[in-house]
């Protein structure tokens, strides 16, 4: 491109001159040396706004299982939370529950229809957190963000910093993003992470208790009979479309999921056994789920293991912690209140009631004040654990 101005007399020099300045001057701009197919800007200084577009890692959100079911109440509170203006603040919802409860699905499934509604056009960064977090996971969303790596600082705080202004950024032009924590496990995997004063909504799923972190907080419950039933039909039904068991039995359908607890997890795993034998009696299956001495070993299949899961869990446990659940899961009551276990173990009522909340990611708050209970799946884990008599 050349620009080349041809005047008598440069108009904008000291020198006297007579007339208007613009008679005698012209500009011409002329392309050479090419073919050109599309209209050409010419000019010196030019500001681009290019339009957005979501860069491949911000759009590989995993897929929910099409067997979840429930959870009306929650997906609902979601919908509520995702209208919201982040301009007005940075949510950070925490969602916790017992093991197994499904926490994952859920948060996947109300990020899903939400961005099926128009939400959150600058996409979606999730992470494992178990698996990567810290330096090396803002690194990660850096780049997911279209940021090349020889662009990405090397400390956690710039990065961190980088990180903030992005998402601000991204807001002010029209894109926010959702963020998705899964499965922290401790406070400090989130350093760098919460997105403080920036534009953005962030959701962190837990298997333990956080603290104070985060300005909504969802606890999740055991799916009712009704939901639970509807996921096992579902699940079954994903393997084989012409499974018609559960619809078929409804009272033993319903077995089933009590002897799950309402569980997704546990819920799934007797889906698996059932599609893996379709010629297996539903009765059958609640037979063999029946008897509390096999029941966790019945509930085995590859990647649904609650045995597993829980293994995880207790192992997070110090020791006044697996005592305190060890007393809980041998009381033959439905509900403990903090006082009696308080003097069981000979402490104060204020620190058992503190590490019963830690607990909250195997027991649950009772049905009456300062209450708490343990389904049956925990009890009977907790019960074949060597030490416990």
């Amino acid at each position: 491109m050349t620009d080349s101005g041809l005047v008598d007399h440069d108009p904008f020099d000291n020198e006297p001159f007579d007339g208007d300045p613009f008679d005698n001057w012209s500009v011409d701009n002329a392309i050479s040396g090419g073919l050109f197919l599309s209209p050409v800007l010419q000019g010196r200084d030019f500001t681009f706004r290019m339009p957005y577009e979501v860069p491949p890692a911000l759009a590989a959100l995993p897929v929910p299982t099409p067997a979840f079911a429930g959870h009306d109440d929650e997906l609902a509170a979601f919908a509520a939370l995702f209208a919201r203006d982040t301009r007005q603040g940075s949510p950070v919802v925490v969602v916790g529950g017992p093991t197994g409860s499904g926490k994952t699905e859920l948060v996947l499934t109300a990020a899903h229809q939400a961005l099926a509604q128009g939400r959150f056009p600058g996409g979606v960064l999730f992470a494992d957190v178990s698996r990567l977090h810290g330096s090396a996971l803002l690194g990660g969303f850096l780049r997911a963000m279209g940021l090349p790596a020889d662009r990405i600082p090397p400390s956690r705080v710039a990065r961190s910093a980088l990180y903030a202004l992005i998402l601000t950024e991204l807001a002010r032009n029209g894109s926010p993003l959702l963020i998705v924590l899964d499965d922290v496990t401790q406070p400090d995997q989130l350093a760098g992470l919460l997105p403080g004063t920036a534009p953005a909504t962030t959701i962190v799923t837990t298997p333990v208790h956080l603290g104070g972190l985060g300005t909504d907080r969802m606890v999740l419950r055991p799916l009712a009979t009704a939901d639970a039933t509807r996921l096992l039909h579902r699940a079954v039904t994903m393997a084989h479309p012409d499974d018609t068991r559960i619809l078929d039995h409804p009272e033993d359908a319903a077995r089933v999921a009590d002897l799950c607890d309402g569980l997704p997890l546990a819920l799934r795993t007797a889906a698996a056994l059932l599609a893996e034998s379709p010629h297996r009696p539903l009765a059958a299956l609640a037979a063999d789920l029946a008897d509390p001495r096999t029941r966790l070993a019945e509930l085995v299949y590859p990647d649904r293991d609650l045995h597993t899961r829980l293994d995880t869990g207790h192992a997070r446990l110090d020791p006044a912690q697996a005592r305190l659940l060890r007393l809980l899961a041998l009381s033959d009551e439905p509900e403990t209140t903090t006082p009696a276990l308080a003097a069981l173990c000979a402490e104060p009522e204020d620190v058992v009631r503190d590490r019963l909340t830690s607990l909250m990611h195997l027991i649950e708050s009772g049905t009456t004040p300062d209450s708490w209970r343990m389904r049956a799946l925990v009890r009977l884990y907790v019960r074949a654990r060597p030490g416990t008599s």
